[in-house]
């Protein structure tokens, strides 16, 4: 595992007129998807705050699709590329860049993730949340690339403990509409705790994540990010959905890798300690109460 850097100087890049949030170490795993990488960063750039590092995780990318994520970072102060050729383990592979960052704030961002003029202010308001004492993780409200279908609207738990998106493939405006009109819980329009967000998008303080020892590395490919915000807030950090008034993300999902069955016994394994620790005793804020639908 090697790094390679276009940090010219080492200096903490701000762009003109933005609050700096110079602790925020961002953190986007990819394997090959050189367009779509690079995309997610430019909009980061165009639309996201200033931040101390952008840290791309190649993992076993081609030579030549790393090539092209390398020389499109190469008008980026504070990118760099990470190389981390072992195999695919998102909770490892996170943890280990984590160990290489510097910033005293996370974001877990997805490659084939975009911000858009509405996605304005809202990682500094995200960094903001995260900020307070009693706050572990914060996620937010993620649509599909059409801009007006909703892909995560934070996470709920189905019986026996498996894991869910809130209002996925619903148009947002008439979710929104049902949240007004007190059809649906839990209502988005505004910050909504929950018992976890998707890793898809998440900013959470370096020293809470630290603190219950970073990503269970036994989840092989999903699952990880919702015992994230579990032990998170087993130790009293409640998990925070930002509501949809301070705006979105799109999440073009299942873009970045290809299609492929999980095996069942990597299924199991990263589900085994999942399903151990669902309490059915919580599932008012893991399941909607007022419309089933909102989840359908």
């Amino acid at each position: 595992m090697t790094e390679r850097t276009h940090t010219r100087d080492g200096s903490v890049w701000q762009k003109e007129g933005v609050p700096m949030h110079s602790d925020l170490s961002v953190l986007i795993p990819f394997k090959d998807k050189a367009e779509m990488t690079l995309q997610c960063v430019d909009s980061l750039y165009r639309f996201g705050p200033a931040c101390r590092e952008i840290l791309l995780i190649s993992n076993n990318s081609s030579a030549a699709e790393l090539n092209a994520v390398e020389k499109g970072l190469a008008k980026y102060d504070n990118a760099r590329v990470l190389i981390y050729d072992q195999p695919f383990n998102y909770q490892k592979l996170n943890n280990w860049a984590v160990a290489q960052s510097q910033g005293s704030d996370l974001l877990f961002l997805n490659n084939d993730t975009e911000l858009v003029e509405r996605s304005r202010g809202l990682l500094e308001s995200m960094v903001e949340r995260a900020h307070a004492p009693a706050v572990g993780a914060v996620g937010c409200v993620l649509l599909y690339g059409d801009a007006k279908t909703i892909q995560h609207g934070g996470v709920f738990l189905v019986s026996g403990g498996l894991a869910d998106h809130l209002f996925v493939g619903r148009r947002l405006a008439d979710v929104l509409d049902d949240c007004k009109a007190g059809r649906v819980e839990p209502d988005i329009r505004g910050d909504v705790r929950l018992s976890a967000v998707t890793g898809a998008v998440t900013v959470v303080q370096r020293s809470k994540f630290e603190e219950i020892g970073g990503f269970d590395e036994g989840f092989i490919i999903c699952g990880g990010d919702v015992d994230m915000c579990i032990r998170l807030e087993k130790l009293g950090y409640q998990t925070v959905l930002a509501g949809a008034d301070s705006g979105f993300i799109l999440h073009k999902e299942s873009q970045s890798r290809a299609h492929k069955p999980i095996p069942f016994n990597d299924f199991y394994r990263s589900y085994l300690s999942y399903l151990e620790s669902y309490d059915p005793q919580r599932g008012d804020r893991f399941v909607p109460t007022k419309n089933k639908a909102a989840h359908s």
